[in-house]
């Protein structure tokens, strides 16, 4: 919370804007809970930093969010993945 809070001081006093960008891992997409997700999200919530919750936003609606991942296995997201999630940010950040 700490962290947050003196990042988005330090970024206000320069005329800017931080966003939060939540990214689910490849654990959380197959089912496991996020045991943090909650918390991370209702704290930045509590800080009045907006989020861009790419759970929501890409995953929750995508038929397959396996599939966004190389060979359908751990890691980083695959250049599909990249591109949603890409877009996703860019939509949110020209509705604010």
């Amino acid at each position: 919370k700490e962290v947050l809070k003196k990042s988005k001081n330090e970024i206000s006093n320069w005329g800017g804007k931080m966003y939060f960008v939540y990214l689910p891992n490849y654990y959380y997409v197959t089912g496991k809970k996020h045991p943090f997700r909650d918390f991370v999200l209702k704290t930045t919530n509590d800080l009045d930093i907006p989020i861009i919750d790419i759970h929501s936003e890409v995953f929750e609606s995508h038929n397959d969010p396996i599939s966004l991942f190389p060979f359908r296995l751990y890691g980083h997201y695959n250049a599909e993945g990249y591109e949603l999630v890409s877009k996703a940010i860019f939509r949110k950040l020209r509705l604010n």
